[in-house]
């Protein structure tokens, strides 16, 4: 266990306002991955892991919606009972894509969700119309777990929290990631990697 100063989130402008120019190395790695923000990595960082949540994620979060508005479509069709000034069919299908709407905004918000490891933090992105960066130095982080809901589970995905000082925020998750304990474990390595880094500087 080590004594840590707590993690803070940044604004992307804040981040960009500090990284000076990346190593070619650094640059060629970030390059594979073109969605993330510019100026996100710094000329002493290296690209461990960029990752998204698995495509499951927004099928997880917008299944209750889905099942409420397809059970809803049924009732009222067999009950025929409609919308005033719609037939029954038009009323079902607008509830059908009401809850399909909900699905499509959950795929939005997956396509701008990373996860990103290098060797001195993990960073958080998320954000559809500005990008909401949290980022956290590994040597900050008291410690990890992994675990799994029961739809996670099924398809074969798991869930990485991050615990670290910040006892007013909650812990950075990393939630439905394929090959989760690979995942984990590049993670625990990058983690001890930096804590002895920053032993032998000290």
């Amino acid at each position: 266990m080590i004594t840590v100063a707590p993690c803070r989130r940044v604004s992307p402008a804040a981040f960009v306002a500090t990284m000076s120019d990346a190593p070619s190395r650094v640059a060629d790695v970030a390059a594979r991955w073109t969605m993330l923000p510019g100026g996100l990595i710094d000329g002493g960082e290296i690209v461990v892991l960029a990752i998204k949540p698995s495509l499951w994620r927004p099928v997880f979060d917008s299944a209750a919606g889905l099942v409420i508005s397809v059970l809803l479509a049924v009732v009222l069709t067999m009950l025929g009972v409609p919308l005033p000034g719609l037939s029954a069919t038009t009323t079902a299908q607008l509830v059908l894509l009401i809850g399909f709407t909900g699905l499509g905004l959950a795929i939005v918000r997956w396509t701008t969700t990373w996860h990103v490891l290098t060797n001195r933090r993990i960073i958080d992105i998320h954000g559809v119309r500005t990008p909401r960066i949290a980022a956290c130095l590994l040597v900050h982080v008291r410690n990890t777990y992994l675990h799994a809901s029961v739809a996670e589970k099924v398809a074969r995905l798991g869930t990485v929290t991050f615990v670290t000082d910040e006892a007013d925020r909650l812990p950075h998750l990393w939630r439905s990631i394929a090959h989760p304990d690979e995942v984990h474990a590049k993670i625990r390595r990058a983690i001890e990697n930096a804590i002895d880094q920053s032993s032998v500087g000290v």
